[in-house]
């Protein structure tokens, strides 16, 4: 598989870091690995996978630079890897929020050509030892466009994350992270709310805990450390946590006047089937940035990205009722 990149660096080597390292393995791309842990570096290093002895090394001749640390750390390695990234290369992260990662590069690495990215297909494992060469294929990998990206840098990085298996979605930092509150930070703390819950019934609730439990309070083992980088600093995630409120509050006000939870029950119902069973028809996208937020905000993604004699041919996938 042909990369649209020569030499990819990627900073970070655990879950996704990691599995980055794997997937970008079957491409044409020079791959080389960083990580300040030591034990992390030895193990991916043990595993047939080259590894720098630090990140100036690691991004030395590099044209696609991965952040793939948590965000606490994100700021630290950006000041710490800013002098000695190429002048042509583009900078990546893969974080689940864009707007504090997007300041941080515009205040440490100004004129750098920055493409947010966030992969949707993390699972409660962490670590180089949960890699999986896989784990990107049909995810989809939010691409941050804003009105200072630059557009060919965009395009290379859409063109790689389709090689992967993956699914572009260009968007702006803040409707990516208005997203994320919803179907990415609010389940996290519903799933530890309801986790808590359970535990407060005492043994005989969790002796008969089933498939409904286990569902929903799945997330809940995800590293709290790690819950709380994908939930803190979004104010989006206030909203929509208001939102959940207010529904429960509804539900419970029909429960303590001997009412139903029917309707909220049908109406969750009815957005679930919603969502699994929505239909998208195939179609071709102009690279032009306006056109391409709007595409994603109307729940449409990148299937290709075609360099021909004529310029640039996109191809997508959108909803039918779009």
């Amino acid at each position: 598989m042909t990369s649209s990149f020569r030499r990819v660096a990627v900073l970070g080597l655990g879950l996704i870091g990691g599995s980055l390292l794997h997937a970008l393995r079957l491409t044409s791309a020079e791959v080389v690995g960083y990580d300040v842990d030591p034990s992390t570096a030895a193990a991916v290093s043990a595993s047939g996978f080259s590894v720098a002895a630090s990140d100036a090394e690691a991004v030395a001749g590099a044209d696609l630079v991965v952040l793939a640390m948590p965000l606490p750390d994100v700021e630290a390695a950006l000041r710490s890897v800013a002098p000695h990234l190429p002048a042509t290369a583009v900078l990546t992260d893969v974080g689940t929020l864009k707007r504090p990662v997007l300041d941080a590069v515009r205040a440490i690495a100004p004129g750098t050509a920055f493409v947010g990215g966030h992969p949707l297909a993390g699972v409660e494992d962490t670590g180089w030892a949960a890699a999986d060469p896989l784990l990107f294929r049909d995810a989809p990998w939010a691409l941050v466009l804003e009105d200072d990206t630059p557009l060919d840098a965009w395009l290379r990085l859409a063109e790689l994350v389709c090689d992967l298996g993956a699914r572009p979605v260009p968007t702006s930092a803040a409707e990516q992270d208005a997203a994320v509150a919803r179907v990415i930070g609010l389940p996290h703390v519903l799933a530890e709310a309801l986790a808590l819950t359970g535990l407060a019934g005492g043994p005989l609730g969790l002796s008969l805990a089933a498939g409904s439990y286990r569902s929903g309070s799945r997330v809940a083992r995800t590293r709290p450390a790690l819950v709380a980088t994908w939930c803190d600093d979004n104010p989006a995630l206030v909203t929509a946590l208001d939102d959940a409120i207010a529904r429960l509050v509804r539900a419970r006000d029909e429960l303590a006047a001997d009412g139903s939870v029917l309707e909220l029950a049908t109406a969750g119902h009815d957005a679930r089937i919603h969502w699994e069973q929505r239909r998208f028809d195939p179609v071709e996208l102009p690279a032009d940035r306006e056109h391409l937020r709007a595409h994603g905000a109307g729940g449409g993604w990148v299937t290709a990205v075609l360099r021909t004699e004529g310029g640039v041919r996109m191809l997508g996938m959108r909803p039918v009722d779009a």
